[in-house]
C-alpha cells in the first residue's frame, strides 16, 4: 500500500517588518542596556548613577548600537565593558567643566579636545587615541544625530592616527625570571594536586573500610564523603585555636576542590605549558576527547581572530608522565581531572570550576558555592601580586610584577628563537603580524634579529590574502575537505590523485568549463579536492619550499603568490591532524622541488 502527502500551504507570513525587541529601557529606576554577548555572558548597564541625565536616552541607543554583536560591532562582555567604562569617564569629565554641556547639542569640539589633553596626561598617545576614537563612535550612533553641532560630526570623517613606531608591547621576562616564575607555578600545582588526591583517597577509604580509620580521619572521611555525594560544604562547629568558622570551612572546602587561591598558579603554568594567551586558557570547554592516549581534541576560543573566527577545533598532543606540565594535552588533562569533581555541581560546560562559598552575589544557592569562574567575565581577580609574594624566589626579583601578557610573549619568544627567528615557522596561535606586532615587537631581545622581518605593509598584505582565501571558499561553496586515515576509502570512486590532493570530480572544475586546467596549487581553493594523511608529505615540501621563497622574495609578492595555499595547508588541514602523524608525514617527505616546476608555463594539466 502506498501513499501521497496532500499538497503544501504556504505559513502564515507577519505583516510588517520584523524589528528586534529593544535592548534599551527607561523607566522610573533610569535608563538602562541589556547586553548578551556572544560568549554567553550578559550584564545589564545602568545609566542612572551617571551625571548628564539629558544625554543618558541617546547614549543609550547607541551604546546598544555598538554592542548589538553583529559584524563591525563589540560582541564580548569584555569589549562592552571597556566601551562602558569609556562612556562613563567621557561623562564625568564633561560634568566637572565649568560650563559643562547639558545637552547633546552644547557639545563643542573643543569639549572633545579638552577631554583628549586630559586623558593624555595618564595615557599613552594610542590609548589616548583609541578612547577618542570609541567617543566619538558612540555620537556617530546616536538616533539624532542630527542635533550635534556641525563642527563635532565632521570629527567623524577625520583620521585620528598615532605614530606606530612608538607604539611597543611590554617585554617578555629573562630567561631566569621565567624559569623562576615556572618553577614555583609548578611546584604549586604538584601540591594542589597532592592535596586533592589526598581528599579523594580519604573518602574512598571511608567508603571502602571505615573501621580501619582513626577517629580523626574517620569523621574528617564523613564530612568528605558527604560533600563529594552532595556538593554541600558543611559549616563546622566551633573554633580551632585562632581560624574562625568561615576559614575552618573553607580549608574543608580545598581537600576536595579548587578555590580561588589555585587559580594563579595554574593559569600561569597555563601560559607557560601551552603558549596561548590567558583568555584561551579561561574559556577553554569540558567537552573533549582523546585520540590513542596521545592527543586531545577541543573547540578553543579564539576571541583575537574576530567574530566570525571565534571557534577552532585543536589537536594537542598530551605526552607522558611529567610532561603533563609541558604539552598543552598534557596541561589540559590534568586541569580537567582537578576540576571534575566541582564541574557536577557547578554545572559548567567549561573546564574551570572552583568553590567560593555560599555568597548572595554569586547566585550560588542551587550549586552550593561552585561556580564557574570566569563565566560572568573574563576579568575576574586572579591575585597575581599576592602570589607571587608568596614565594621567596619572586618576592626577590626588584620590581616584578606578573603579567599573562609578558608571559605569553615570553614564551613566543623562546619558540621564535627556537626556529631560528623564521615567523611563518614561529606563528603557531597566532598570525605572523599579530605575533610580531603584538608579542615580539616589543621585546629588546627579539628587535635585534627579527625587526627587519615585518613591515609595515605585511598587515594588510595578509589580510588581502586570507579575504582572497575566504572569497574562493565562499565561490567554490566550502573549503577543501580533509579526512583522517580512517575515512580515506570515502568518496574513492572516480577519484584522481593530483601533485597535492586528490580530486573528486575532475571533468567539473570551478575554475574553468569543462574538464580542469588550473594549477595544482589552485586545489587548495577547490571543492572538488580531498586531502588525506596519504598526502602530508608532498604538502609539508611545499611548505618548506614556500618558507624558502618568504626569505628570498619581496613579502607583499609572497602573499600575492602563495598566501592563499600557505592559509589552506596551516589552518585547514594541518590542525586536523594529530603531532604524531605530522611527524610520520616529516620523515615521509620526497626529495626534490615542486614550485620550479608549478610556476613554469609549461605546467601540465591533468585531463
Amino acid at each position: 500500500m502506498t501513499t501521497t502527502t496532500g499538497p503544501g500551504t504556504f505559513a502564515a507570513q507577519p505583516l510588517g517588518q520584523y524589528q528586534p525587541a529593544s535592548r534599551v529601557a527607561s523607566d522610573e529606576q533610569g535608563v538602562r542596556v541589556t547586553f548578551e554577548g556572544r560568549d554567553g555572558r550578559t550584564v545589564e548597564f545602568r545609566f542612572a548613577p551617571l551625571p548628564l541625565p539629558q544625554w543618558h536616552l541617546e547614549l543609550a541607543h547607541a551604546f546598544a548600537a555598538r554592542t548589538a554583536g553583529t559584524e563591525g560591532t563589540l560582541a564580548t562582555r569584555a569589549g562592552a565593558d571597556g566601551l562602558w567604562q569609556c562612556l562613563q569617564r567621557f561623562l564625568r569629565f564633561l560634568d566637572t567643566l565649568p560650563r559643562a554641556p547639558c545637552t547633546i547639542a552644547a557639545l563643542k569640539a573643543s569639549h572633545l579636545e579638552r577631554f583628549r589633553l586630559h586623558r593624555s596626561r595618564t595615557l599613552k598617545q594610542i590609548a589616548v587615541v583609541n578612547e577618542l576614537r570609541a567617543v566619538l563612535g558612540l555620537l556617530d550612533r546616536i538616533p539624532n544625530r542630527h542635533l550635534l553641532r556641525p563642527e563635532v560630526r565632521v570629527l567623524f570623517t577625520q583620521a585620528l592616527l598615532t605614530d606606530r613606531r612608538t607604539v611597543s608591547g611590554l617585554p617578555g621576562y629573562d630567561d631566569a625570571t621565567r624559569d623562576a616564575i615556572l618553577k614555583c607555578a609548578r611546584s604549586d600545582a604538584v601540591r594542589i594536586a597532592r592535596r586533592l588526591k589526598a581528599g579523594e583517597d580519604l573518602v574512598a577509604r571511608f567508603l571502602m573500610h571505615p573501621e580501619t580509620l582513626p577517629e580523626v580521619d574517620r569523621e574528617l572521611g564523613a564530612s568528605l564523603a558527604a560533600m563529594a555525594e552532595s556538593g554541600r560544604v558543611p559549616i563546622p562547629r566551633g573554633r580551632v585555636g585562632e581560624l574562625p568558622v568561615t576559614r575552618l570551612r573553607y580549608e574543608l572546602a580545598r581537600q576536595l576542590f579548587l578555590t580561588n587561591d589555585d587559580l594563579a598558579p595554574l593559569i600561569v603554568l597555563g601560559v607557560l605549558a601551552t603558549g596561548w594567551n590567558g583568555e584561551t586558557i579561561k574559556e577553554l570547554p569540558a567537552a573533549h576527547r582523546v585520540l590513542e592516549g596521545r592527543a586531545v581534541v577541543l573547540e578553543a576560543v579564539k576571541r583575537r581572530r574576530g567574530p566570525t573566527r571565534w571557534f577552532e577545533e585543536m589537536t594537542v598532543e598530551i605526552g607522558k608522565g611529567s610532561e603533563r606540565f609541558t604539552t598543552a594535552g598534557g596541561y589540559y588533562l590534568f586541569i580537567e581531572r582537578l576540576t571534575r569533581r566541582g564541574r557536577q555541581f557547578s554545572r559548567s560546560n567549561r573546564l574551570w570550576s572552583i568553590w567560593v562559598g555560599d555568597s548572595p552575589r554569586y547566585g550560588n544557592d542551587a550549586t552550593f558555592g561552585h561556580i564557574d569562574p570566569f563565566a560572568r567575565r573574563l576579568g575576574r581577580s586572579l591575585k597575581f601580586r599576592a602570589w607571587a609574594r608568596q614565594h621567596a624566589e619572586l618576592a626577590a626579583i626588584e620590581g616584578f610584577e606578573l603579567s599573562l601578557n609578558r608571559l605569553k610573549t615570553t614564551e613566543e619568544r623562546r619558540y621564535t628563537r627556537a626556529t631560528g627567528g623564521h615567523l611563518p615557522s614561529a606563528a603557531r596561535t597566532n598570525s605572523q603580524d599579530v605575533l610580531f606586532s603584538n608579542y615580539l615587537s616589543g621585546d629588546p631581545v627579539v628587535q635585534e634579529w627579527a625587526a627587519d622581518v615585518v613591515s609595515m605593509s605585511l598587515a594588510d598584505a595578509e589580510a588581502a590574502a586570507r579575504a582572497e582565501h575566504r572569497r574562493l571558499v565562499e565561490a567554490n561553496g566550502k573549503a577543501i575537505t580533509v579526512l583522517r586515515r580512517a575515512n580515506a576509502e570515502a568518496g574513492s570512486h572516480g577519484r584522481q590523485e593530483a601533485a597535492f590532493t586528490a580530486c573528486t570530480d575532475y571533468r567539473n572544475s570551478p575554475f574553468n568549463s569543462g574538464p580542469c586546467a588550473a594549477s595544482f596549487l589552485q586545489c587548495f581553493a577547490c571543492r572538488n579536492a580531498l586531502s588525506t594523511v596519504d598526502h602530508l608529505p608532498s604538502q609539508l615540501v611545499l611548505l618548506d619550499e614556500l618558507a624558502a621563497r618568504w626569505e628570498a622574495m619581496d613579502r607583499e609578492m609572497w602573499w600575492r603568490r602563495f598566501g592563499q595555499v600557505w592559509l589552506a595547508i596551516t589552518e585547514d588541514i594541518l590542525p586536523r591532524f594529530t603531532p604524531a602523524e605530522l611527524e610520520a608525514a616529516g620523515r615521509l617527505k620526497p626529495d626534490g622541488t615542486v614550485l620550479e616546476l608549478l610556476e613554469d608555463p609549461q605546467e601540465e594539466a591533468w585531463i
